[in-house]
């Protein structure tokens, strides 16, 4: 895989792998030794790729699954905002490499196109006293997959797919990392930002959604992202809910 850089930090190093069970496993290894931020591993094939809720995440070899290695310097409460972060950064390349093409954020961290999933992103923190000593994010993007398992075949596409043609993965993979350094760049300064994206790319605002949490579900219609990225939920009582990135899945009615 030829890879052009255009980034100061991200990507600089590499660790790539034909095979491996998690990206996000060796990753966590790697930057509990030291290793620096920026650093990604890379995957062709992940035999336990993991997806949000510890779900499953289908990976063979026509995708691009890898883990990137951040140190910010932030409290563990925006956290949660990288997965938004990463989510922008992921739709904003899509539009950019495939114009024809109209990828939404089905929030909070997957990418989707024709109402069907190409791309999501997990973000894991190791968090001691409250400080935040390494975030590991995760990205698995369906690049060139022709053919899904059921159930997935009903609920994921790819790019290849929905283009018509196949993406070289280090062009891909070069244009990403440098959007997602764009955006880390700004992440402390100026979340909001950020956030004018996520509401400009999102495919559920305006929208009546069902949400289900561990304790209850709410049904309502999806009014807007607060500042710090949390569902702004109108039920059909008036009340509004705000939902956390973390605490639940949407349906869409």
């Amino acid at each position: 895989m030829r890879l052009a850089l255009r980034t100061r930090v991200f990507g600089k190093k590499i660790y790539w792998y034909p095979r491996l069970e998690s990206t996000m496993k060796v990753a966590s290894s790697l930057a509990e030794k030291g290793e620096a931020e920026g650093t990604i591993v890379i995957a062709e094939e992940q035999t336990q790729g993991e997806g949000r809720g510890g779900h499953y995440w289908f990976s063979p070899s026509e995708g691009l699954w890898f883990s990137l290695i951040l140190r910010p310097c932030i409290s563990a409460s925006w956290v949660p905002r990288l997965n938004i972060m990463g989510a922008v950064g992921i739709v904003e390349s899509i539009r950019e490499l495939m114009p024809l093409l109209s990828p939404r954020i089905r929030w909070p961290n997957d990418a989707v196109v024709n109402k069907r999933k190409v791309s999501g992103v997990l973000c894991k923190a190791c968090i001691e006293q409250e400080r935040v000593n390494f975030v590991i994010m995760g990205i698995g993007i369906n690049l060139n997959i022709e053919d899904f398992p059921a159930p997935l075949c009903f609920t994921a596409t790819s790019l290849k797919r929905e283009a018509g043609y196949s993406i070289p993965r280090g062009i891909f993979l070069g244009n990403l990392l440098r959007e997602l350094e764009e955006l880390y760049l700004l992440f402390q300064e100026d979340f909001s930002s950020i956030l004018e994206k996520a509401r400009l790319f999102s495919s559920l605002l305006g929208r009546q959604i069902k949400i289900d949490t561990e304790k209850a579900s709410f049904s309502g219609w999806a009014q807007d992202l607060d500042e710090d990225g949390n569902l702004v939920l109108r039920l059909q009582s008036g009340v509004l809910r705000r939902i956390g990135p973390e605490e639940g899945y949407v349906q869409i009615k």
